[in-house]
């Protein structure tokens, strides 16, 4: 809910955040203003669009194959067209665009299962393909590589293999090297058969899962602890002295692109904007030399010099509506844009050439709400597979480059019901998961991680002890929202077996945004009951094996928030406009996570909580 911090020089500790108040706007009018949305669960699933080429149908109907037996049905039943949604093909952005017809989502005649670079020789690239429905068909299988960009293969005859469809169990081969400079890293597989003059899918598109396997740099990601802070990038020194282990740095594109800077990829120079890149480089590397592991959000801010980073048809609306917005690899321009931003960053950012280290990266922030990932109006499956498709860019461009580095999404807090704010596509976090896990699986399952937001329910109150009295926050699935109070719904749902990761493990799970306010219900005073909800979250996430690290919003009040009643600052400013004021929740921060302090800095929340024993509100308690 937060939006990017601007990166400041000198001492101003009370500059305002660009457009900050439309967070306020989100998180206060979204309770006060503008009511409450009754709890609605909406199952998950990803469906399938209709067939796509009635040339494909019929060759394949005409060799005596059910057509009908073999629609793609993941959860949530039908297809788009039968549920009444719009698809990825029909829908139409800002601006009037249509977007081209992917002919990979429709009925399946067979599945590539998977697209894995070759372990023992990383030269080759190994696809499985599952053709069953077509055994006895006669049918001979083209095996044919696309971008992210590519919906069909219209013209198209540079096939990389082709096999009879024999029992229906095929495996192909594909040089990873795709040209004399070029890898097929970012390319899908699917399977095509010769309908007249040309080809036509008949399988899903997969992606290669495993980029990690050719990255330079293969050592373990950084994570010393779990407690961790939105930084302020004037105040490292008291970030440090926190003694955190994780701080987070949010970028946008509004910002990132510009002049100074020069970058050389694929053949073209792109230029990033030098005063943020000396900023940024001298953050990063700072919190890391300290031996803080540093997350980056990376969101799509309006940067009108770079239209190729959005998608087709897309307008700047106005901020009311939306304040970031998807990025673009549907086209070739976007997708080189975002491929070279991304592999930009992720080298530069490597730990090993001088400029830091960035161990974890958010794509997009709370992407069940357009408000932050703007790309029109669009059902919740057809959303989540356009965000799936750029992830995957951004996941294979930083994998490529560090093997162990998370790269993740962030939900909201809203888990089975819409937010509760924004004029724009709105979907609870547990149907964007789902569909994404679905999507994913189908095209080529990664390690993917996931980031949360469970702020206390309502903004207002720093209790989120007492979150369960507001009727939204139930210890159930079905909950409406997740917060401090219920986090093990979210951490447990997580070991669910399709959802572990491609290890069989629980995926990396990050608290990368949350907050308590000193000033609760807007009006009274709650330095202490903030203090006390710092100490029992993280005793909370100390003691949920499942979450990797929690950051914190934030180490500063901002004049944006504090106008609207909102004080998540471990400090404040004082009077003469520059130094800095501790609440009692710093302390508490500060000594939480050491063995020799916690118990006592910790001992006055019991009273607050209403417990006498930490262990009477954390069973199996430890710190």
């Amino acid at each position: 809910m937060r939006i990017e911090a601007e990166h400041r020089k000198g001492s101003a500790f009370l500059e305002e955040e660009r457009m900050r108040h439309h967070v306020l706007r989100e998180k206060i009018y979204g309770i006060s203003a503008k009511g409450r949305y009754l709890p609605a669960l909406v199952m998950a699933g990803v469906l399938a669009l209709a067939c796509a080429g009635t040339a494909t149908a019929a060759s394949v109907a005409a060799s005596g194959v059910d057509v009908s037996a073999y629609q793609m049905s993941l959860p949530g039943g039908g297809n788009s067209a039968a549920a009444g949604q719009s698809s990825a093909a029909s829908a139409v952005p800002t601006g009037g665009a249509t977007i081209a017809q992917d002919q990979s989502i429709g009925t399946h005649y067979a599945t590539v299962q998977s697209a894995e670079i070759n372990a023992a020789n990383p030269a080759i690239i190994d696809i499985t393909v599952n053709a069953a429905p077509l055994v006895g068909s006669g049918q001979q299988l083209y095996l044919f590589a696309v971008k992210p960009y590519q919906m069909n293969l219209d013209g198209r005859t540079d096939y990389l293999a082709v096999q009879d469809v024999g029992n229906g169990s095929l495996q192909f081969t594909a040089d990873l090297q795709d040209g004399p400079n070029s890898l097929r890293t970012y390319d899908a597989f699917v399977v095509a058969i010769a309908s007249g003059n040309a080809y036509q899918i008949v399988s899903n598109r997969c992606y290669i899962g495993n980029p990690e396997l050719i990255a330079a740099d293969q050592s373990p990601a950084l994570n010393r602890g779990k407690k961790g802070l939105l930084v302020d990038p004037n105040i490292l020194d008291d970030a440090i002295d926190l003694g955190i282990k994780h701080a987070f740095i949010p970028v946008t594109t509004a910002q990132l692109f510009g002049t100074g800077v020069s970058y050389s990829y694929d053949g073209k120079v792109y230029s990033f904007d030098s005063a943020l890149i000396q900023q940024l480089d001298q953050e990063i590397s700072r919190l890391s030399g300290a031996g803080v592991a540093v997350t980056v959000n990376l969101v799509n801010g309006w940067n009108p010099t770079q239209p190729a980073l959005y998608r087709p048809g897309t307008k700047v609306v106005t901020s009311d509506a939306a304040l970031y917005y998807g990025f673009n690899v549907e086209t070739e321009d976007g997708f080189q844009l975002v491929k070279a931003m991304a592999t930009f960053l992720a080298s530069r950012y490597n730990g090993h050439n001088g400029h830091g280290k960035i161990t974890n990266w958010v794509i997009g922030n709370e992407i069940n709400n357009q408000y932050w990932n703007y790309v029109g109006n669009y059902s919740v499956r057809d959303y989540t597979r356009i965000f799936q498709r750029t992830f995957r860019v951004f996941y294979t461009a930083i994998k490529s480059v560090s093997a162990n580095d998370n790269v993740m999404f962030s939900l909201d807090q809203y888990w089975t019901i819409k937010p509760e704010a924004g004029s724009v596509g709105k979907y609870p976090g547990k149907d964007v998961l789902d569909n994404f896990m679905y999507i994913d699986q189908e095209e080529g399952k990664t390690n993917w991680a996931l980031a949360i937001h469970p702020y206390p329910y309502p903004l207002t109150d720093p209790n989120f002890w007492d979150d369960f009295s507001s009727g939204k926050v139930t210890n159930d699935l079905t909950t409406p929202v997740i917060s401090y109070a219920n986090l093990s719904v979210l951490t447990n749902y997580m070991h669910s077996q399709y959802l572990l990761d491609k290890r069989g493990q629980v995926r990396n799970i990050f608290m990368t945004e949350e907050g308590f306010s000193s000033v609760r219900k807007l009006t009274q005073d709650a330095q202490m009951e903030q203090a006390a909800a710092v100490a029992y979250g993280h005793y909370i996430v100390e003691n949920n094996p499942d979450i990797d690290a929690y950051m914190l919003s934030r180490q500063l009040d901002n004049a944006a928030e504090t106008k609207d009643g909102l004080y998540f600052g471990l400090s404040s400013v004082g009077a003469d406009g520059a130094s800095l004021v501790a609440k009692p929740a710093r302390e508490v921060f500060k000594y939480i996570d050491d063995p020799n302090t916690s118990l006592m800095v910790s001992d006055f929340a019991k009273t607050i909580i209403g417990i006498s024993d930490w262990a009477q509100a954390i069973p199996g308690f430890h710190f």
